[in-house]
């Protein structure tokens, strides 16, 4: 799974959430559960403020409007979250008993609080394998109709044995790729003819084709979305 659609999917699996635990909080009369269930909300919180705020312009993800759906849904997550928060508070103030987490409520916690975490790191250590053991790293721009918002970003990995889409590091094309490249990696100056790489797109913008010594190794369909595909930089590896 692409980074950025982990992303997308860890908004919105967290943002549905919200909703079975505001249920579970308003039912529970077990205080421990209430107080397990304040912490993983408070988590929950976080994550939806850093997938929406901060990753993606860490990670140089390039997102589109559709950013501002996933906020207006963050936001209503995160409000259910905190009403959540005021019911499970109020609940464990009833009573002065002091309450000690059991070994499954910790597992709980845990297993709620890292699952997010997991995925994501999972994806982005995935894409960044690609990119640093591909020889060639080829970056492209769907200008779609025209309009506003209605371009895309995309790019490929590609060595002899795969040609992969990644989204790390895109957002503002290979100036922001860079980082995540080895030293090794040179810019790309003709696409036609890359280090004994051949690449080409089909007329009707259906696939792409990779080359090397004049034999094709790869053949893979771009995403139907995409059309008016221009290129827009890359790198490839020195002496590979």
């Amino acid at each position: 799974m692409l980074v950025k659609n982990c992303i997308y999917l860890i908004v919105i699996m967290v943002s549905l959430l919200s909703i079975p635990i505001l249920i579970y909080s308003i039912k529970n009369k077990n205080k421990r559960n209430c107080k397990c269930i304040k912490i993983i909300n408070g988590f929950y919180i976080l994550y939806l403020i850093l997938n929406i705020v901060v990753i993606p312009d860490v990670l140089n993800i390039d997102i589109g409007f559709e950013i501002l759906l996933l906020a207006l849904v963050s936001l209503i997550a995160i409000i259910i979250y905190i009403v959540s928060i005021i019911i499970c508070s109020k609940k464990i103030r009833k009573g002065n008993e002091l309450i000690s987490y059991s070994k499954k409520s910790i597992l709980v916690i845990l297993v709620f609080i890292l699952l997010p975490v997991l995925v994501l790191s999972s994806s982005l250590c995935k894409e960044y394998y690609l990119i640093i053991n591909s020889d060639l790293v080829l970056l492209y721009k769907s200008n779609g109709n025209g309009g506003i918002g209605d371009s895309n970003n995309f790019a490929y990995a590609i060595n002899e044995n795969y040609i992969k889409e990644i989204s790390l590091g895109i957002a503002i094309g290979d100036y922001s790729l860079v980082k995540y490249l080895p030293k090794k990696f040179k810019k790309i100056d003709n696409i036609e003819n890359i280090n004994n790489y051949n690449v080409s797109l089909d007329n009707n913008e259906k696939y792409i084709s990779i080359y090397k010594n004049n034999k094709l190794i790869h053949k893979k369909q771009i995403n139907p979305s995409y059309f008016n595909i221009s290129f827009d930089g890359g790198f490839y590896k020195k002496n590979s």
